[in-house]
């Protein structure tokens, strides 16, 4: 025997009603974040281009990986930037545990990433010529 759609009503009413109260009481637990996933969110790609350039330190080793975000685990590897290398600063940012990072680009190259405070000296340039020099925080 066939079933009509009107002897399905009962159970889809009661199906709604259930997912309605789920939802109630779940969405918050669905869009909170892990503290492993808020780390991930940090990591993005800046549209500043700030002024200043720099050089990578020698590091007894090959150089340095450019990041996906301001932040050594949690965001992924996007280039590399030798040692004693020419690099432009774009803009910078301070991370969750205080330590600030510089978006940059490698020069000669379309190579961008986040690179820690830590792995180069900088030089201060009016890359412009507008007379001013401006960091721009990410």
């Amino acid at each position: 025997m066939l079933r009509t759609s009107s002897q399905h009503r009962p159970v889809r009413a009661a199906a709604n009603l259930l997912l309605a109260v789920l939802m109630m009481f779940g969405v918050s637990a669905a869009i909170t974040p892990s503290a492993q996933a808020a780390a991930q969110a940090e990591c993005w790609t800046p549209t500043a281009n700030g002024e200043g350039r720099g050089y990578t330190y020698w590091d007894d080793g090959w150089g340095y990986n450019l990041k996906s975000g301001p932040y050594k685990d949690g965001c992924w590897d996007v280039g590399w930037v030798p040692q004693e290398a020419l690099i432009y600063f774009q803009c910078w940012k301070k991370n969750s545990f205080g330590h600030t990072w510089w978006y940059i680009r490698v020069a000669g190259t379309s190579t961008y990433g986040w690179t820690s405070e830590d792995n180069f000296w900088g030089d201060s340039v009016d890359e412009n010529g507008d007379g001013q020099i401006i960091y721009y925080e990410c």
